[in-house]
């Protein structure tokens, strides 16, 4: 099969497998959906659901009604060559090992054992472990020309490095080179994210990291820009103008965290690597594909279809949209490999679980088209510009509208029309719906906080309130089994559990709370306004 960046633009989904896990059944019409949305690569970071070997010192499954098999890692490998799509395995190399040191025979291998996620690069015994990681990895992906190594986020190296007096950069490429042999040695060419190198970049780290120019390919990451100029952007730590301090009452005026850095304060060689890119007060978005392309290296561009930020139930659709386009002006202006779309399902390996991949479509095929492929229709039998309304109301629903309701009913309606892929449009619609039923149960609650200092509603509020809150909870009850019949038909494991019952657990308790409350003060009331 040829390799996507030989014949094409790499057009590339990301599937993490950390979250609620598919069944294996699902897996060709998967690949074949990709396919149809003109993915030509699947970045695959398999964490524990990988097989390792744990007779070559690898024990780390958490879940293994979950974990796939050498055979079905062959399968999915199979399936995906005959379809043409390029697998790429993702092997977290440096941060984000929180599935391996939450383990307490490995914990002592981390660099933060209080929060075990970056490896100690300088023990021997912890290097070895990752080393062979990765070796099982790459000899179960033969045919792929591209191994990603992760390396993003190691904030404890930050520190560990500070603490000893040691450059940043030097202690991160110190550990990459080890990495890079490993990777050469079967054939394989790197790929990292880039923000650890964007964080601390300097004139005496660019001369450090020249090295490795045609060893590696960089991905620069950014899921939150959109449009076609940023007030504020990632290099040397997060930088905006001063010009911004006179203008807080701007709506356009960026913000930033602690630490705050200046533009005019940017090292004179590191302004000049931005170069045009940098107009005064305002960035060009993912300037950072420009940088990396100017100074010769290989470049993919990371997107957003789904962000661990938006958590279980809708994707802000219309906001990550529009950051997919912000990356395809941004592929087409530097003739970067292409773009991948990221897709989160988790923050972390110990965070909640996110919504779904099933929600995720619309997004591949703005992905697709934002690269100038024209995917299949997702959802034959309702217009595509039905489809598209659709989508974008509930993206502004999940953002600040409440027109999640009768969106879904809409689909409702609709959905004996969808000809394929109806099990995707009936997750959207349930979803919908139990975005209101959240907001109706929130709503539900808050009456009563707002109340909690006194009793002076006469006792028929009181009643109200009991009567809505047995009603939601009601409907609580009927949601979650709807949802649960629906989304375990493909999905499974404890990550699928954790997920249903995130999405009403919660809501479920703190109404019940809710409910002894009113009780109290509608005995309360009886008793004060009887006196008169």
């Amino acid at each position: 099969m040829p390799h996507a960046s030989d014949s094409a633009p790499l057009v590339g989904l990301h599937l993490d497998l950390k979250g609620v896990m598919f069944k294996d059944a699902y897996i060709p019409q998967l690949l074949e959906d990709l396919a149809g949305q003109g993915v030509n690569c699947v970045l695959v970071e398999y964490e524990d659901v990988f097989p390792f070997d744990a007779k070559r010192g690898v024990d780390v499954a958490y879940d293994p009604s979950v974990t796939w098999s050498k055979a079905t890692l062959a399968k999915f490998l199979h399936e995906a060559d005959r379809r043409g799509i390029e697998v790429i395995p993702l092997q977290q190399c440096l941060g984000h090992l929180e599935y391996i040191y939450r383990w307490r025979r490995y914990r002592k291998m981390a660099l933060d054992v209080k929060y075990p996620s970056t490896v100690d690069v300088e023990n021997p015994k912890a290097n070895a472990l990752i080393l062979e990681m990765l070796e099982q990895v790459i000899e179960a992906h033969p045919n792929s020309k591209y191994v990603h190594l992760g390396m993003d986020e190691a904030h404890a190296l930050v520190v560990h490095a500070k603490a000893k007096k040691r450059d940043v950069v030097e202690v991160f490429l110190n550990h990459l080179e080890k990495l890079c042999a490993v990777c050469e040695s079967y054939g394989k060419k790197p790929m990292i994210w880039s923000d650890m190198l964007e964080d601390h970049l300097s004139p005496h780290s660019l001369k450090l990291f020249g090295a490795f120019k045609d060893r590696i390919v960089l991905c620069p990451w950014d899921y939150g820009s959109t449009g076609t100029r940023l007030g504020s952007g990632r290099v040397s730590g997060w930088r905006v103008s001063k010009e911004w301090l006179n203008e807080a009452d701007n709506p356009d005026a960026p913000s930033i965290g602690a630490g705050n850095t200046f533009i005019e304060e940017m090292p004179l060689p590191v302004r000049r690597l931005v170069g045009k890119n940098l107009n005064g007060r305002w960035f060009t978005p993912m300037f950072q594909a420009d940088m990396w392309s100017s100074l010769g290296f290989e470049v993919v561009g990371a997107s957003a279809v789904r962000c661990s930020s938006n958590l279980a139930v809708l994707p802000f659709f219309n906001k990550l949209r529009e950051n997919i386009r912000a990356w395809g002006r941004a592929v087409k202006r530097t003739r970067i490999l292409g773009q991948i779309g990221t897709s989160w399902a988790r923050g972390t390996t110990w965070c909640p679980p996110g919504y779904n991949i099933d929600l995720t479509w619309p997004l591949v095929g703005d992905m697709a088209r934002s690269m100038g492929v024209l995917p299949k229709p997702f959802f034959p039998g309702v217009a595509p510009s039905t489809v598209d309304r659709i989508v974008k109301t509930l993206g502004r629903s999940r953002a600040d509208w409440r027109l999640e309701g009768p969106i879904a009913d809409e689909m409702e309606a609709l959905a004996p029309k969808v000809t394929e892929h109806r099990h995707e449009w009936e997750s959207l619609m349930l979803m919908a719906r139990a975005l209101k039923l959240q907001r109706q149960a929130e709503y539900n609650v808050l009456e009563v906080d707002f109340f909690h200092a006194n009793v002076r509603p006469v006792e028929s509020e009181w009643q109200r309130r009991i009567a809505e809150q047995k009603q939601t909870l009601k409907e609580i009850a009927a949601l979650r089994s709807r949802i649960r019949a629906h989304f375990g038909k493909r999905y499974h494991g404890d990550a699928f559990e954790e997920w249903v019952h995130d999405l009403f657990d919660l809501h479920e308790t703190r109404i019940k709370e809710s409910q002894k409350i009113c009780r109290k003060k509608l005995a309360i009331a009886k008793r004060i306004y009887a006196k008169k």
